[in-house]
């Protein structure tokens, strides 16, 4: 609730209660404390190295309920901050199927701009025309081959 007053006077009182949220026992403060930083970020930006502190934080939290909306806030604040992601990458990745609808779409979009970024293209020495003739040739050559030896054992 706090987060939704838009006054810069309240700016350092938020960022005291995000940050004591992010480090709660329960989910839920956590979670909500997730959803309040980039209400904060967008206020006053000059707090973006504070709030960085708080999403590392969150994002190495291992609740299913927490990941979703941290994915969330990384996105909006430092979407290109990719070491974030590194150390959390396959605990994200392992979490996926058990988070929420919502934070499911958000962290497969992250994921997928991070291993776009971050992994090799495996068809990088590759042409795709030849690849794609190579393929078109072998395809049809196989199936002509297969009709032959059906017509031969109908025959027989």
């Amino acid at each position: 609730v706090l987060s939704s007053i838009r006054v810069s006077v309240i700016v350092p009182i938020m960022l005291l209660a995000i940050k004591e949220s992010a480090v709660d026992m329960s989910p839920f403060v956590r979670k909500t404390a997730a959803h309040a930083i980039p209400k904060l970020y967008s206020l006053e930006p000059e707090m973006k190295e504070e709030l960085i502190a708080v999403l590392e934080k969150l994002l190495a939290d291992r609740t299913t309920l927490v990941i979703g909306s941290a994915v969330m806030a990384f996105q909006e604040v430092c979407p290109d901050m990719n070491e974030l992601i590194h150390k959390n990458f396959r605990k994200l990745v392992s979490l996926l199927v058990d988070v929420e609808e919502w934070g499911q779409i958000v962290i497969v979009n992250m994921l997928t701009r991070y291993a776009r970024t971050q992994f090799t293209d495996p068809n990088l020495g590759q042409t795709e025309s030849a690849d794609a003739a190579e393929d078109e040739g072998e395809f049809y050559e196989n199936s002509d081959d297969d009709d032959d030896e059906e017509d031969t054992t109908e025959e027989a």
